[in-house]
Parts: C-alpha cells; structure tokens; sequence
C-alpha cells in the first residue's frame, strides 16, 4: 500500500516518542557521505581554524622578516657605500701612493744623477788634486831644472868640459818636465844630439833660458788660476755638500714619510680585508636570509595549496550539502504541496514523473514538442494538477524549487510553465519555491509573472 501523509505523520509522532529510533533511521535514509559530513564540517571548521592561526603566524613571521629583510637592507646599502667610500678613498690612497711612487723614483733618479755628479766631482777633485800636487812636483822640478841649467850655464861658461853632463842632465830633467816645458826639453835634446854646436846653440840657450822664464811666468799664472779654479771649486765642493747633506735630509725624510705611508696603507689593507670579510659574512647572511625566503615562500605555497584545497573540499561540501539541502526542500514541497500552493489552486495532485511522462508521451508523438523539450519538462521539480479557484478550470503548475532563488531558476519557470502549456493545452502556472529569493530574481520574477513561494508563503506576481 502507498505511503501517505497521515503514515508520515505517524512516523514523526513515533520517532518523536523513542528518540533512539532516529539515528537508525537516518542510517536507513542518508548515505554515508550524508552520515560522516557534520563530522567533516567540524573537522573542515577545526582545520580552518588552525589554518588562519597558522596564516596568522605567518603572516606574522612573515612581517618580521620582511622587517628583517628591509634592516639587511639599510645595512647593506650601508656597506656599500662605506665600501664605495673606501673605494674611493683606496684610489685616491693608490693615486698618492703612486705619485709618492713616482716622486720617490724621480728623486732617486735625482739622488742617483747628484751621485753620479758627486762622484764625478769627486773624481774630478780628484784628478785635479794630483794635477795639482803633478804641477807642485813639476813646479818644484822644474825649479830644480832652471837652477840646476842655470848651474850648467854657469858651469858651461866656466867650464867646456862638463857642458856634455850638463846637457844630459838637463835633458834628462827636460823629460821629467811634461808638455808645458816641451821646448826646453826639445832645445837640451838639440844641445845633447850636436855637441859640436855647443858654442852656437849657447846663444840659443840664454835666448831659451829667457823664454823658459817667460813660460814660467805663464806657468805661475796659470798655476795662480788653478789655485783660484781649486778655491772655487773648494767652495762649491763645499756648496754641493751642504746641498747633498739637504738633499740626504729630504730623502731621509721622504724614506720616514714613505715608511708611515707603508704603515697606514698596511692599516688600510687591513681594514679593507676585515671589510672583505665582513663583507663575505654579509653575502653569506644574505644568501642564508635568500634561502630561509625560498624555504618560506615553499611554505607559503605549500599552505596557500593547501588553503586552495581545503576551500575546494568545502566547496565540493558545500555544493553537496546544498543538493542535499535542495533535495530535502523539494521532497518538502512536494510532500506538502497541498498547503504551500492552496491559493493557488484547490484539488492539489503531485504528479510523479512517470505520471508526467505519459502525459508528455501523446504532445511528442503529435510533433507539438521535441525529445529535448520534452527531457527539459521532466526534470522539473515539482508539477502539480489542480483546479483553478476561479473558474473551476482544470490547470497545471510548474515550481521550481531552490533554497536561494535566483534569475536562472525564474528563467525555467517560465520556460517549461510555457512549454508544458503549450503541450498539454492547458493553463500552467510558473512558480518558484524557496527560503529566500535575490532582489533581481523577484523584479524578473514580477515581470514575467512567476508566483513566489518563500518559507511556504506563496507571493502572487503583482506584489
């Protein structure tokens, strides 16, 4: 025998009685998934929980090392310009040091030329002190020579005989006398080579003997001069040495500014291999910092991928809880279908599909509608028979049933309340049944003149 209201009714009062016999019945009634989805909403709503706690953490974390991150920064760009300045101030250190470089090559290049000049002056004093003490040798020689010719002029006047040894002798003297007293010697030479000219060349010889003194006079001038040339050569001897001495004090202290510029470019070589390293410990940081970011941003990732699919698991709950809703609403409705559309009209029948599918089966056979037509008919929620309260005329309504009424649902009112009309040649009434309607779906609704149903109430197209 059929199931009817009143055997419902019975059902609730006896479950209302033994409250155990519920949880068995909905064991009987819902599936499974229906059975476990409270439990996975608490979990769903447990694992939210922790989730925004955990986002909040994060975020939190997130903020301090972006905190973190943006001091590195500040520090970094610190050290970059105090490496930048460093860098600077070691070119313009390596620009002093090589023009120190070079001012100290320049000055020994000076030092060494004053050396080679100090030693050639050296030298030349030298060489003019034993031209001097030559010229005092010659001097006294050659003073020995003209008293010792003068002895042989006069031994030569006195005595023939002893002209021959005083002619050698005075050659041989004549040799010791170098170039300035040249003629002599050539003249004692003649006098050695033709003792048979004696005689003559005695003549000769006074004639020689007076320039002999005249080439001493010149040679006392000329040692006179050199005495002088030696005096100023003295005194600029004396000039070059106190400028040696001054040029040794300057190079003594270019050599100690040269020593406290190697100390303080060791200083600065120093700090700038700490800088180096500070530097390195600072890019190890960053990199480290980098990867600690990578290793977070993994994580958010990972929770945002988590996030993504626990809100397309609360989604998928949600859409099946809401076909669950929906289904439930439209058993409801169509259950109590005779209360909820009793203004709208008297002698309420729910048609079952089958029911709907024969009545459809003639309309199609006759081509008045499509397969597809027909299909879109038969997947209406609720279609019900009655009688117009007006008239009496038999009529037909359509409701479609939502829990949240929206455009598209007053859309297939309308459409299949039009359809099942034309099919069955009757007056069909569009209707749209629910707990709440959105503004747009009720002025459509007003406007293609669909009747609302919210919470049971039904809401006539003018209103």
């Amino acid at each position: 025998m059929p199931f009817t209201v009143r055997d419902f009714r019975d059902l609730i009062r006896i479950l209302e009685k033994h409250p155990e016999w519920q949880a068995e019945l909905r064991r009987l009634l819902l599936t499974d998934e229906l059975l476990a989805l409270p439990e996975l909403i608490r979990e769903l709503v447990n694992i939210q929980r922790q989730t925004a706690e955990r986002l909040l953490a994060l975020g939190q974390h997130v903020q301090a090392l972006a905190e973190a991150q943006r001091r590195t920064e500040e520090r970094v760009s610190r050290l970059e310009e105090q490496v930048q300045a460093l860098a600077e101030a070691q070119r313009h250190t390596e620009e002093q040091v090589r023009a120190l470089a070079e001012a100290q090559r320049r000055t020994e290049e000076r030092v060494s030329r004053l050396e080679e000049q100090v030693q050639a002056l050296a030298e030349a004093q030298r060489h003019t002190e034993e031209q001097v003490r030559a010229l005092a040798e010659a001097q006294r020689r050659t003073e020995e020579r003209v008293s010792r010719l003068e002895e042989q002029v006069q031994a030569l006047a006195e005595a023939q005989r002893h002209t021959e040894e005083q002619v050698r002798a005075l050659a041989e003297a004549q040799r010791r006398t170098e170039e300035r007293v040249s003629r002599l010697e050539e003249q004692v030479q003649a006098l050695a080579e033709a003792q048979r000219r004696t005689e003559e060349r005695v003549a000769a010889l006074a004639e020689q003997v007076q320039a002999l003194a005249e080439a001493q006079r010149h040679t006392e001038e000329r040692v006179s001069r050199l005495e002088e040339q030696v005096q100023a050569l003295a005194e600029a001897q004396r000039r070059t040495e106190e400028r040696v001495a001054a040029l040794a004090e300057q190079v003594q202290a270019l050599a100690e500014a040269q020593r406290h510029t190697e100390e303080r470019v060791s200083r600065l070589e120093e700090q700038v291999q700490a800088l180096a390293e500070a530097q390195r410990r600072t890019e190890e940081q960053v990199r480290a910092l980098a990867e600690a970011q990578r290793h977070t941003e993994e994580q958010i990732r990972a929770m945002v991928e988590v996030q993504r699919r626990m809100e397309e698991r609360v989604q998928t709950l949600a859409d099946k809880l809401g076909d669950v809703q929906g289904q439930v609403l439209e058993w409801h409705y169509r259950e109590h279908a005779p209360a909820y559309f009793d203004d709208l009209l008297r002698r309420i029948h729910v048609l079952s599909t089958q029911e709907l599918a024969h009545l459809l089966d003639e309309p199609l056979a006759k081509g008045v509608i499509s397969r597809a037509e027909r299909k879109d008919m038969l997947m209406s929620d609720v279609v019900l028979r009655g009688r117009r309260w007006a008239d009496g005329a038999e009529a037909y309504l359509i409701a479609e049933i939502s829990v949240g009424i929206g455009e598209d649902d007053v859309e297939r009112a309308v459409r299949r309340a039009e359809l099942l009309e034309r099919a069955l040649e009757r007056p069909v009434i569009a209707a749209v049944a629910g707990r709440g309607i959105t503004p747009q779906a009720s002025i459509l609704a007003r406007e293609r003149g669909v009747w609302r149903v919210l919470d049971g109430t039904p809401i006539a197209p003018e209103e």
